[in-house]
């Protein structure tokens, strides 16, 4: 709880303690209507889960996407004692890049440039994580055919000639880091994998 990192702790009657920085993040999402059903979770489910959650920031940095983690807490005779729960920035590697040796990296909703068309960014996601052009289509409801023109507008404004091209530019730019808001689960309270 003295560390940096964003922590806190529900006890079995329902008191939160909590450091600055969870204060804070809790501070944005006691706004959500979600929240009631998150603490209702808590205390009745009494088990392991998961959350991720764009949190908008002050006016000077752009959203956060944060991972939240609950942890039940039992004593020797398996009595709940409450929930410790931390957070951190959501951190992403695909088995390419572990092969790759790269290091996990914080993802972000926030577009790298205003370079692309909201439709040519959800493509370009799907692109840079190595999706067809039908399974893009099929993802975004849309047609192949016009997958492929949103494909091709990215090759000529890249200057790029091919898929590989174009996802070696994109890393180069950080355009991997970027999630499409709308790709998260649709609210806040959505866990990751459902309960443990």
């Amino acid at each position: 709880m003295s560390s940096g990192v964003p922590s806190g702790l529900v006890d079995n009657e329902g008191k939160v303690d909590t450091n600055v920085k969870m204060t804070d993040l809790l501070y944005l999402l006691i706004h959500l209507p979600e929240m009631g059903t998150l603490i209702e979770r808590i205390h009745s489910e009494k088990s392991p889960f998961s959350l991720i959650c764009n949190l908008p920031a002050d006016f000077r940095e752009s959203p956060t996407v944060w991972q939240f983690h609950f942890l039940p807490l039992f004593d020797n005779e398996k009595s709940y004692m409450g929930t410790f729960f931390h957070a951190h920035e959501f951190l992403f590697l695909s088995p390419l890049d572990y092969v790759d040796g790269i290091q996990p990296y914080a993802v972000t909703t926030e577009k790298p440039n205003k370079l692309f068309t909201d439709k040519e960014w959800k493509v370009l996601f799907f692109t840079m994580h190595r999706f067809s052009s039908k399974e893009i289509a099929r993802r975004l409801n849309i047609a192949t055919s016009t997958t492929e023109h949103h494909i091709k507008s990215l090759y000529e404004k890249l200057n790029v000639h091919s898929a590989f091209e174009l996802r070696t530019f994109g890393k180069s730019q950080g355009f991997d880091r970027y999630i499409p808001v709308n790709m998260l689960p649709r609210s806040c309270v959505n866990s990751v994998g459902g309960a443990v």
